[in-house]
């Protein structure tokens, strides 16, 4: 008699547990009634949230911009967004890191973040032009939000591999923007010679662009692409379009100070 009593003791307390839908009572929310499939807004938003959690990663340290520094890369981006008005409509603001990394890598979030790596810097931005050709592919990139939609849980770091694996892009993809971004450096008033050069340069230097690239073969592509569309590209240019041939005081102490620090 015990055992019975005992047996239903634990019955009762099992079934409290569960709530029994009384007459008239109010129906539960249905979970299914609320969702929707994921937009590409909401891609975007999960993307740009992986600036904190890559920043602060093990093994990723960033550089901090001194005033002057953080001042000339703004109004490098500010230049390039003014001089095409009629492409650049959104008043974001560029903001900008600097990472202190032997892989020489750049990439963008949506919301105009921009990440360059010191040994990118340190070792292959010989000229201004190339870091504005540099900067412009980021602005086009970051205008048309052209990322890959990735569906990521939030673990509260965001590893150096796992984030240039997350945005990168195909072939056809960086074509349109090196497209885009070639006559907006040009238009800003930047040698339009040098964002081949750039393209060039990680074709010759592909083992050390790779991390960035991941596919060794991708570069070669782009740069053929690349020279098809100036080849076919008409001769009459944009009036504004006048080339500067010498860098600025203002590149070369930005270039001191990141080999300073490094």
């Amino acid at each position: 008699m015990p055992l019975l009593s005992l047996s239903l003791l634990v019955l009762l307390a099992s079934c409290a547990q569960f709530r029994i839908p009384l007459v008239g009572s109010e129906k539960a929310i249905e979970p299914l009634k609320v969702w929707r499939p994921y937009a590409a807004r909401d891609y975007r938003a999960q993307l740009t949230s992986h600036e904190r959690s890559f920043l602060v990663s093990v093994g990723v340290r960033e550089v901090p911009l001194l005033r002057d520094d953080g001042h000339f890369l703004n109004n490098l981006a500010v230049k390039i967004l003014q001089n095409n008005e009629l492409f650049f409509r959104e008043a974001t603001p560029p903001r900008f890191h600097l990472v202190s990394s032997p892989v020489p890598f750049h990439f963008s979030l949506p919301g105009r973040i921009i990440f360059l790596s010191t040994a990118l810097v340190n070792r292959h931005v010989k000229h201004e032009a190339v870091l504005a050709s540099i900067v412009s592919y980021e602005l086009v990139r970051s205008e048309r939000a052209l990322y890959p939609q990735h569906i990521v849980v939030p673990l509260g770091f965001m590893p150096l591999e796992r984030m240039l694996g997350l945005t990168r892009l195909n072939v056809d993809e960086k074509a349109e923007i090196h497209k885009w971004a070639y006559h907006a450096v040009r238009r800003a008033g930047f040698d339009g010679e040098y964002y081949l050069s750039w393209l060039q340069l990680m074709n010759r230097n592909t083992a050390e662009f790779l991390p960035m690239l991941g596919d060794a073969d991708a570069i070669s592509q782009e740069e053929a692409l690349f020279k098809a569309f100036l080849i076919k590209r008409t001769k009459t240019e944009d009036a504004r379009a006048v080339a500067r041939r010498d860098s600025s005081r203002e590149f070369y102490r930005f270039i001191f100070y990141v080999k300073d620090r490094t």
